[in-house]
């Protein structure tokens, strides 16, 4: 049982989180191809994730994984020092080592676990790192937990950082570590900069690359790439979560560095190894990478510009650099009705706020996928149109409002009160129609039951409507539900028939039917199969 203070702690923490819009909730979704997740039955254009080159869902790294699991089995059984490093875990490091054009590579169970492995181990107590004041929480963390002492430049200042590198004791060694392109921000470093300083204070640069890595440069080196300076980057973390599709994360550096990681690195030396089909997952999403990620690249770089202008044309101001695209809104509940508002129009672009970003600096972080289209692109910059009228609460102007795709099996609406186009005399007397015939009563000659016909799906209708076309008997069953659930004084016990009318005596094959037209609320329509 939780001791009474620290339930007290609890729920004071609970109490702040709702006060100041920062409660978060974990969302299950169902993944899907071509970027898209499936929220409830809801079909989403996925602009949240980092699957930038949209690998996650290639089948060719799953199979991979199966047929490693066939051979191998799943896990590795021990950590890498002891029985867990395979033959499949060495050739995976030969081939980061490859890709990233270093020496050696060792790979981690995550991208945070190799950041706090590699600065845990080079720095300590005595020494003195720098970290940008936006560097990923894995950065911070590896910081504290080296015992050094961190001092924190502002973001992107180098000449703050020239200050701290010269106000820096010269006995102990020093360590710059940075994103090389911020995860949220968008932005990225100016390494030469960087090097003109680790190179003159005698520090050891570190990148993490997590959100370039085979996103940037020819060969998807990254930022330092971009800027033609990768050969003389000492160390490189990254992750094979992002781009590259997989999970993980690996630090490529010289073979010296790598043995000494292997002998003082904790969370390696103490993790149990990287599961051997994750492995060879991994493997061959570096092999797509390589030998496709050129032609991915060159698609995902149109579709960011696309997004950009188009953005800028509409008078957003689209922040950052190349594939992460933050649009500022400030307040934390502005931020998050920016993010519904989105939603309700297909499009899953998640609220970034506190403390990921500072408090006031909320925002909606949009990342760009190869897996998306060029109509996706313009779909979601409709849709920012419309959340912004709805946020100003100008509704919804002169933008045509597009309706967010659904899977084909529901439809899923939101307000019920839309539901008044509803005739319920009409309603009644069909219900007492049903009842009469199920009780025995004379048919009406205009109802008269005919063979079955497939029901079909609804379909928009052009004024927003949904148009639901079904056998009578149907007809009459669901809208006696719709009825009820609106006007419970309209509910009925008994139910209505369920088996197949018989045909008709003329032998016509085709079914009387009624068109009812049904606005959007809270209602499924499902379709009939």
């Amino acid at each position: 049982m939780i001791p009474q203070r620290w339930q007290e702690f609890l729920n004071e923490q609970r109490r702040q989180r709702t006060e100041q819009n920062l409660a978060r909730k974990i969302r299950i979704l169902r993944h899907q191809p071509a970027g898209r997740v499936l929220l409830g039955s809801q079909e989403l254009v996925n602009f949240s994730s980092n699957d930038y080159l949209g690998l996650a869902s290639d089948l060719r790294i799953a199979e991979a994984a199966a047929r490693a699991a066939g051979r191998y089995g799943w896990g590795a059984g021990g950590s890498r020092l002891v029985t867990g490093t395979s033959v499949v875990h060495h050739e995976l490091e030969g081939a980061v080592a490859k890709f990233r054009g270093t020496d050696a590579a060792l790979v981690f169970g995550s991208g945070y676990h190799a950041n706090l492995g590699l600065v845990s181990a080079m720095a300590g107590a005595g020494d003195t790192l720098f970290s940008d004041a936006l560097n990923h929480a894995s950065i911070i963390a590896a910081c504290r937990l080296s015992g050094g002492d961190v001092k924190v430049y502002k973001h992107r200042d180098y000449d703050e950082l020239e200050r701290l590198l010269s106000a820096s004791s010269p006995k102990g060694k020093r360590l710059i570590i940075t994103d090389s392109l911020f995860s949220i921000e968008g932005d990225t470093i100016d390494c030469a900069r960087l090097l003109k300083l680790a190179e003159r204070f005698e520090a050891l640069l570190v990148l993490d690359d997590a959100h370039a890595n085979a996103v940037l440069g020819k060969r998807g080196r990254g930022v330092a790439e971009v800027q033609n300076v990768s050969a003389r980057i000492d160390l490189v973390t990254a992750s094979f979560s992002k781009a590259l599709g997989s999970f993980g994360g690996f630090v490529a550096c010289s073979r010296e560095i790598r043995e000494f990681l292997v002998n003082s690195s904790r969370p390696f030396i103490f993790s149990s190894a990287m599961p051997i089909t994750l492995a060879a997952a991994n493997i061959e999403a570096l092999r797509i990478a390589t030998a496709e990620g050129e032609t991915l690249r060159q698609k995902l770089a149109g579709l960011v510009r696309t997004l950009r202008t188009k953005l800028q044309a509409a008078g957003f101001e689209a922040k950052g650099e190349h594939h992460i695209i933050p649009i500022v809104v400030g307040d934390e509940q502005k931020a998050l009705t920016y993010s519904e508002a989105l939603e309700s129009q297909g499009m899953l672009v998640h609220p970034m706020r506190f403390p990921t970003v500072p408090k006031g600096q909320a925002m909606l972080r949009v990342s760009v996928s190869a897996a998306h289209t060029d109509d996706d692109i313009y779909r979601l910059v409709n849709a920012f149109k419309i959340a912004r009228d709805k946020v100003s609460g100008k509704g919804t102007g002169k933008v045509a409002r597009r309706e967010a795709k659904r899977p084909d099996e529901t439809m899923e609406v939101l307000d019920d009160s839309t539901m008044t186009g509803l005739n319920f005399s009409e309603v009644q007397a069909l219900m007492a129609e049903a009842l009469s015939v199920e009780a025995g009563g004379d048919e009406p000659t205009d109802l008269a039951p005919k063979p079955a016909a497939p029901a079909e799906a609804p379909e928009l209708a052009p004024s927003g409507t949904a148009t639901i076309v079904k056998p009578e008997t149907e007809a009459q069953g669901d809208t006696a539900s719709s009825a009820e659930t609106l006007h419970p004084e309209l509910a009925v016990d008994p139910e209505l028939p369920k088996d197949d009318p018989p045909s008709g005596a003329d032998g016509d094959s085709k079914t009387v039917r009624r068109t009812q037209r049904v606005k959007k609320g809270q209602t499924r329509i499902h379709k009939k199969a």
